[in-house]
């Protein structure tokens, strides 16, 4: 039992009466007097104009007087105090943007793979919502909110997160007219590069005491798509071959067949990673995606020596650059894919089932075709295992490995 808080009533209610039904006061207008916190210990009080969180918190420790935050409860406010004043930082009051600004100069950031950065930039542009949010506040909730938002129908964004429109013409155009230019939900795996980003961002927030709990390892993604397990038959890959020198990237695509590595470990090759060893043997030292797949040897088939040659000789950022317009210049992979790969597809009459994944599938399954050894086909995709993990005790010599990549007509 409590009594009410107007003293002039003053009469005995159920502890859950949010109102007085002898004299209607609310029950949770005015909290009852709390004892004086010490000096240097911080402020909690409360505040009669905010609904939702009226328990508002301050602290001195730093000698600077530094808002925590408001909370709906006074047992949130104790805590959060207790929290800050335990592990004080300028931080904490330190916005979304600004935290992704910090972000970006550390030594992490720095280290990852230009790939890496143009995905999480990609994340990045999606979250702007809560940009000027506190990072503290953000929740499992407003992240999962924008994955949901993406995963349907939507509003399509540019370069840079810009809205798109349509003109009355059908024709897209950046100028805001009454209609939006929609397109399809995202799939699973860019849904899953926003959770990996945000994933980022809380573990530096983490190490920098701005939070204490890793909120994005809750958000939640739709099921994965079935992986598209198309490969080019034996005469789809001789219709790429005799496509080369009519089509522009075709011969790109038929490398890859050869060379398997994966797309963003193709199109990052450079003249420095080219070898021809003591006995004429030319290769490649390269692969950046796993502990297995880093710096291995990569022997190139004599069916395509001539071509990479002809790319070497491009003298490009890379070896396999951008032809035509911007000639010589890098490719990412979201270049490659839309400007490269499926023009080459749709131009030799293939569709876009196609992928170039589908290159590093041709060559496992005509190199496992051929009879070449399993040791040796794992040695060239750059995977860790196959049923037992051969790196431990199984050294492959370039020798080798050139006789294995022969084996393919």
């Amino acid at each position: 039992m409590k009594k009410c808080i107007n003293r002039r009533c003053n009469r005995e209610l159920q502890d859950n009466f949010a109102y007085c039904p002898y004299c209607g006061k609310n029950q949770t207008d005015k909290p009852k007097r709390q004892q004086k916190r010490a000096n240097g210990t911080g402020s909690i009080y409360y505040r009669k104009d905010s609904k939702t969180k009226p328990w508002y918190v301050a602290s001195t420790i730093t000698g600077k007087r530094v808002y925590v935050g408001g909370f709906a409860t006074r047992t949130e406010a104790v805590k959060a105090l207790t929290d800050y004043e335990s592990a004080p930082t300028s931080n904490i009051n330190i916005t979304f943007a600004q935290l992704h600004e910090r972000w970006l100069k550390t030594k992490a950031y720095q280290k990852l793979s230009d790939d890496a950065k143009s995905s999480y930039n990609a994340a990045w542009v999606k979250l702007r919502p809560l940009y000027s949010r506190k990072f503290r506040d953000l929740k499992t909730f407003d992240f999962q909110a924008i994955v949901d938002y993406y995963e349907n129908p939507h509003h399509e964004e540019g370069a840079g997160g810009k809205l798109k429109y349509l003109l009355p013409n059908g024709k897209g155009t950046y100028k805001i007219t009454d209609t939006p230019k929609m397109c399809d939900g995202l799939k699973f795996s860019a849904l899953h590069k926003i959770k990996v980003f945000a994933t980022k961002i809380y573990k530096y927030a983490m190490e920098q005491d701005i939070v204490a709990k890793n909120y994005a390892e809750f958000i939640e993604l739709p099921e994965a798509e079935e992986v598209n397990a198309t490969r080019f038959t034996e005469v789809q890959l001789e219709l790429i071959r005799q496509s080369i020198g009519r089509v522009p990237y075709a011969d790109y695509a038929y490398i890859m067949c050869y060379l398997n590595f994966r797309v963003s470990e193709f199109l990052t090759l450079t003249t420095e990673q080219y070898h021809v060893s003591e006995q004429g043997v030319p290769y490649f030292i390269a692969g950046i995606k796993s502990e297995a797949g880093k710096n291995r040897l990569i022997p190139i088939h004599p069916k395509i020596q001539k071509m990479v040659t002809n790319c070497i000789n491009h003298h490009g950022e890379t070896i396999f650059c951008r032809l035509g317009e911007d000639f010589g210049k890098a490719m990412n992979k979201d270049y490659f894919l839309k400007y490269a790969f499926r023009p080459a597809m749709q131009a030799m009459g293939l569709g876009n089932e196609f992928t170039p994944h589908s290159c590093r599938r041709t060559f496992s399954t005509r190199m496992s075709a051929a009879g070449a050894r399993e040791e040796d086909i794992i040695a060239l995709m750059g995977h860790a295992e196959y049923k037992t993990d051969i790196n431990h005790y199984i050294i492959q010599e370039l020798d080798a490995l050139y006789d294995a990549v022969k084996k393919l007509a």
